[in-house]
């Protein structure tokens, strides 16, 4: 089988070079069409590429919160049995049950307060400080996040090591408003972290808990993941709890998402082009069979069956496809490294610093993966195209073929 494949492989190059100028318009048709999809292909993958690392660089991807899912228009707390089983997922370095409530202070700043165990400020949070230290378990300590320890300092001058009072609105019996006052003590600002945790004060879960935030459960549960790797397993072992999982790998699922539609169009267009070049392929063939006519016949008169005839056409349409695919692959790189190569400076220049980024970084990204992919669509729609006239070949008379003169 190998040795006969191979004697039409090189038929097919000699029939290929009988007909020099046909044979490069419909490799060129090929080769563009091609070269469309895998450039814009590359493309959509490059940005892609930058979005999700400038996501990976800005973002805490490893931090993972799980949230209570809403069943009808009920929001269901977090039991102690699913925070348990939230926190022995696979995946998981280190997790912490948090409750979450709203205060205002005196000076009507509401503030959005999370209770954690004072551990998880070092294991799951990772906290780092540029004012004080962290909470102290049971006491009354609270840490700032960075940018509400600016605001309360700059609106109502709090500061490390004075109390603070956090007021609480609740109803008694007769609906009528009731304000409990809390003293509080901020011990420590953390540093900018460029997540919700920028806006909260932070204190102890027993203390939190014993303000009124148990309600029947937890607000949720922080995952520390072991790594950016184990995030979309761990997503998925958290929904299998019943439970939401939110972080900034969220971002990168509307990125991918976005994307994927994007590379989605780009690829139905560049699909145009190159299903013309399959029709001009067919149009070849087509042509390459009424030509022949006659040898055909000879070639069935002497013993070629109809498969024969059919695997020797398609033969000439898969060397087609592959020299056409091959070249179309060279042609994609190329645009690809012009794109890397003139579009980065050409986006800083025209945009300024928000693209500088670019200039050290690929625009478009070529994968061996896209290559083949190409490749091998070119051999298939080839073949495709070489369908009808391998079988109008295949159903040729041999004596009316030889008859004909062509």
């Amino acid at each position: 089988m190998t040795i006969r494949l191979l004697e039409f492989i090189e038929l097919a190059f000699r029939q290929l070079f009988r007909r020099k100028v046909r044979v490069i318009l419909t490799v060129a048709g090929i080769a563009i069409g091609v070269a469309a999809l895998v450039g814009t292909v590359s493309l959509g993958e490059g940005i892609r590429t930058q979005a999700v690392e400038a996501i990976r660089t800005q973002s805490d991807l490893t931090l993972i919160e799980a949230l209570p899912a809403v069943e009808g228009n009920t929001l269901q707390l977090v039991t102690a049995t699913k925070a348990s089983a939230a926190g022995s997922l696979p995946g998981i370095k280190a997790s912490a049950p948090l409750v979450r409530s709203t205060f205002a202070t005196r000076g009507q700043t509401y503030v959005q307060v999370v209770g954690l165990p004072a551990g998880s400020l070092d294991d799951v949070l990772i906290s780092r400080f540029q004012k004080g230290r962290g909470f102290t378990a049971g006491s009354n300590e609270v840490v700032l996040g960075a940018s509400l320890g600016q605001k309360l300092q700059r609106y109502e001058g709090a500061r490390i090591g004075d109390p603070l009072v956090l007021i609480r609105r609740t109803y008694d019996a007769a609906g009528r408003p009731v304000d409990n006052e809390t003293r509080v003590v901020p011990v420590g600002i953390m540093e900018e972290r460029g997540d919700d945790f920028d806006q909260i004060l932070l204190m102890d879960l027993s203390f939190a808990l014993s303000l009124g935030g148990d309600e029947g459960g937890y607000s949720g549960v922080l995952l520390r993941t072991t790594g950016p790797d184990q995030v979309f397993p761990v997503a998925g072992g958290i929904r299998a709890l019943g439970l939401s999982p939110r972080g900034s790998f969220e971002q990168i699922e509307a990125v991918n998402r976005m994307m994927d539609m994007v590379v989605i169009f780009l690829g139905i267009f560049a699909g145009l082009s190159l299903l013309v070049g399959g029709l001009m392929i067919a149009s070849t063939m087509i042509t390459s069979v009424y030509e022949r006519t006659r040898e055909i016949g000879i070639a069935m008169a002497v013993g070629a069956s109809e498969g024969d005839v059919m695997e020797m056409i398609l033969t000439e349409c898969a060397v087609l496809g592959c020299i056409g695919g091959i070249c179309g692959d060279l042609l994609g790189i190329l645009f690809a490294f012009i794109l890397n190569t003139l579009g980065g400076p050409f986006l800083a220049s025209r945009f300024g610093d928000a693209f500088a980024g670019l200039l050290d970084s690929e625009i478009a990204l070529v994968t061996w993966p896209l290559l083949a992919g190409g490749l091998a669509l070119a051999i298939g729609l080839s073949l495709v195209a070489g369908l009808y006239p391998a079988w109008k070949a295949s159903r040729l008379n041999p004596v009316e073929a030889i008859r004909s003169g062509r």
